[in-house]
């Protein structure tokens, strides 16, 4: 790190100045590029406000108190840097070729109390070019000229002043390779990402000059912030094709800031034509992601599309299982539920993603919302299943096996795992509640004999004649098959008060 980079802020300055005598806020306005933290200035709106960073290990300080640029590297060591308008520079970065119309490059040093300064503005007649010490005008030639050599070499590399000159020179010189070098000798990110935008305006970039600049973007810029604004800003220059955009999202999935990576990623989504051709990049990238937040909201924004295919939705379906948060997986798997087009394959899928969430309560709450449509036999012993092996949740698994009962048209073979899922409830209470729950609606002979077989598997005799009794009415219209099993179930009955109420139920 050179000397002039070693430790800035900006500073209100009220003192008498060399050139211009007292100093009052004028009526231009200065336009500032600033090395490593500058940027941050931008989000200052009052004067008093301070801000404390470290940057490279090294304290800056930034206050928003006047638009100046203040450098300073050791004690009564200091440069003051002011300028605006577009300068270029010499090609050995030693002197001032131009400024545009109205513009001016002042550049102040005190060292332990001296005080040295340089004013140029661009006049109708030219450059005028003003050197002081202290208080005095000095001669340009050569003691102006001399110091301005010594000084704007740093200058040039640490602000960002003649940057679009600079990178002209560099390519016109050694093409996309010859600014990637320039770049690596500069210090500041914000600098750095200066350089990098003007070189991704270039027309006739290559994809080998693509995947060159993604390179030198991950590799010299430690900001995460100037990645991702890198990143999202030339997004579309980065995925013309397979090649470059691999390079991109390899770049974009090291980023470390969950926020920024996602923020670059959802960029993308919302460029129509790009995210149809980076879906899948996108969707891998994701994984990368530490923040639940962050990853579950950009899977989320990908199931907005509106040209979602099926195979593209299963691909947020599967990555919602790197999503560890049971919340914001269910939010993101009952989000792709309510897809109209989704398929049965996807809703499979879900079921899948379902049985790694930890949660009885998410998942109950998933189950429910995929048991208002009638679904295929294999979805609904998959569910069973699930309900029977994976929740400890009596309440949660007799809510959903309730659910199954009320909403679904059940086969014989299914109505048998249901019952047996039934009897692997441990609380009797819930067990007899499915039934009772079930009996509110008119079943058919074989899931009455399947839920009667069931009955006999409660534990508790009270359970066990309130589950007969409920369903007592529709098996007295039944045949003398169903009404053996009812006393069947009874006789399981050890209690001759809750027997005595089944039979009477019946009879």
């Amino acid at each position: 790190m050179n000397s002039l980079q070693q430790h800035m802020h900006f500073q209100g300055q009220n003192n008498y100045h060399p050139i211009r005598g007292p100093l009052h806020p004028g009526p231009r306005t200065v336009g500032l590029i600033l090395t490593t933290i500058i940027m941050v200035c931008t989000s200052f709106h009052a004067s008093s406000q301070r801000l404390v960073i470290k940057s490279n290990g090294e304290r800056t300080i930034i206050s928003s108190n006047r638009n100046a640029l203040n450098i300073s590297h050791g004690s009564g060591n200091n440069f003051n840097i002011e300028y605006k308008g577009n300068i270029k520079v010499t090609d050995d970065d030693k002197d001032i070729i131009s400024i545009s119309k109205n513009g001016y490059l002042e550049i102040d040093k005190t060292t332990f109390g001296s005080k040295r300064s340089i004013l140029i503005e661009q006049r109708s007649s030219g450059l005028s070019k003003q050197y002081y010490e202290g208080r005095k005008e000095q001669p340009w030639e050569p003691y102006g000229r001399e110091w301005l050599a010594e000084i704007l070499p740093d200058i040039v590399r640490s602000t960002g002043i003649a940057a679009q000159s600079r990178v002209e020179r560099f390519y016109r010189k050694g093409g996309t390779n010859r600014v990637l070098e320039e770049i690596e000798e500069i210090d500041s990110d914000h600098v750095k990402n200066t350089y990098f935008r003007m070189l991704l305006r270039k027309k006739g970039l290559t994809s080998n000059d693509l995947v060159n600049i993604l390179g030198e973007i991950e590799d010299a810029i430690d900001s995460d912030h100037y990645q991702a604004q890198l990143l999202e800003e030339h997004n579309r220059v980065f995925l013309q094709n397979e090649v470059v955009a691999e390079a991109y999202f390899d770049v974009v999935s090291d980023i470390g800031s969950s926020h920024y990576a996602s923020s670059v990623l959802k960029e993308v989504l919302r460029d129509r034509d790009a995210s149809a051709k980076s879906f899948k990049y996108i969707i891998k990238a994701s994984s990368e992601i530490d923040s639940d937040y962050h990853q579950a909201e950009l899977l989320s924004k990908a199931l907005e599309l509106n040209d979602l295919t099926d195979e593209m939705i299963r691909e947020v379906i599967e990555a919602a299982q790197e999503v560890s948060s049971d919340h914001y997986q269910t939010e993101l798997l009952k989000k792709a539920l309510a897809l109209e087009r989704i398929s049965s394959e996807s809703t499979e899928e879900i079921i899948e993603v379902i049985s790694d969430v930890s949660s009885d309560y998410y998942v109950a709450s998933i189950f429910s919302d995929l048991l208002e449509e009638q679904l295929n036999e294999e979805i609904q012993l998959k569910i069973i299943n699930l309900v029977e092996d994976e929740m400890s949740s009596d309440y949660y698994a007799s809510v959903i096996l309730s659910k199954v009962l009320e909403e679904q048209k059940l086969s014989s073979e299914v109505t048998k795992d249901l019952a047996r899922a039934i009897t692997e409830i441990n609380s009797s209470s819930y067990s007899s509640s499915i039934i009772k729950k079930a009996a509110e609606q008119t079943l058919n002979k074989a899931t009455l004999l399947v839920l009667l077989d069931a009955i006999e598997e409660i534990d508790s005799d009270f359970y066990r004649a309130e589950a007969l009794i409920a369903l007592a009415s529709q098996v007295r219209e039944g045949d003398n098959e169903l009404k053996d099993a009812y006393r069947k179930a009874a006789k399981s009955i050890g209690s001759d008060t809750y027997y005595g109420k089944a039979i009477r139920a019946l009879d």
